[in-house]
């Protein structure tokens, strides 16, 4: 009896090898991994925008952020480029002309997140920066850090004003062109997030000062447009980016370990 069961237990690892060597196991696991959220560096800066959209929402109207978005070019090459966004139950479609940074493209999305409740309202807080533009245009470095924690304040104080996201915007135009063009696409993806909320908040349109940040916005990412199909880099490797923790509002990245400014 006792050899019986020792000849069984060989086979059974003897099956066990051959099942390893053929794939099938590989194979089985690879079935249950979880479906990367997006897989082209397009896809990861749409799900970036629109992350960095839900996090602004979040923090106005004070609710979790849950799970990010798997983006997906269900149009690749396409003229409109296509975009489907899936989010537990919810699936957005977003339709973006050569380049992925176009903040009408995503006025539907902020619409949805910015929404007084359930409805189909949204409600605009009139809020605006009193301090001159060229404070905000013309910083240098060390303006720039001052102009950072000065307008997140605000933001957080008033995260439905149209204007202030405005102002956000033209405060990341004057960080990107000083950065590396490595660098930019993080603050590009932010610039399009604030100009889409301002948009959303303001009946589709925007104000002056909204205008030229979408012009400066326009010529930056005329520099960064990826290829279409390129797969995704090591540096997009962590994950979505996206706006912050909805528990406060930074418009400029901060570095890691780093206290609010």
């Amino acid at each position: 009896m006792k050899r019986f069961v020792l000849a069984a237990v060989i086979a059974a690892v003897g099956c066990t090898v051959a099942f390893a060597k053929s794939g099938t196991f590989s194979n089985l696991a690879s079935l249950n991994a979880p479906e990367p959220v997006y897989i082209t560096e397009q896809e990861h800066l749409v799900s970036a925008i629109a992350g960095s959209i839900l996090n602004i929402a979040a923090f106005a109207d004070h609710f979790e952020t849950g799970d990010a978005f798997h983006v997906r070019n269900v149009q690749p090459g396409g003229k409109p480029a296509k975009f489907t966004l899936a989010r537990r139950a919810e699936l957005f479609t977003v339709e973006v002309p050569g380049q992925v940074w176009a903040p009408r493209s995503y006025v539907r999305l902020a619409r949805s997140f910015m929404a007084d409740g359930a409805g189909l309202s949204i409600s605009e807080d009139p809020a605006v920066d009193r301090a001159d533009l060229a404070s905000v245009l013309d910083a240098g470095a060390e303006g720039i850090r001052t102009q950072n924690g000065r307008l997140s304040r605000l933001l957080a104080e008033h995260p439905r004003s149209a204007a202030l996201h405005e102002r956000a915007a033209l405060l990341l135009a004057n960080a990107a062109k000083r950065r590396p063009e490595v660098d930019r696409p993080q603050l590009l993806c932010r610039m399009t997030a604030h100009l889409a909320v301002a948009r959303a908040l303001h009946q589709g349109a925007l104000s002056a000062e909204g205008e030229q940040a979408e012009r400066l916005l326009t010529v930056l990412a005329g520099r960064q447009e990826p290829a279409t199909g390129a797969p995704v880099g090591r540096q997009w490797a962590d994950g979505p980016a996206v706006f912050g923790e909805p528990s406060r509002i930074e418009i400029l990245p901060l570095p890691a370990g780093s206290d609010r400014p």
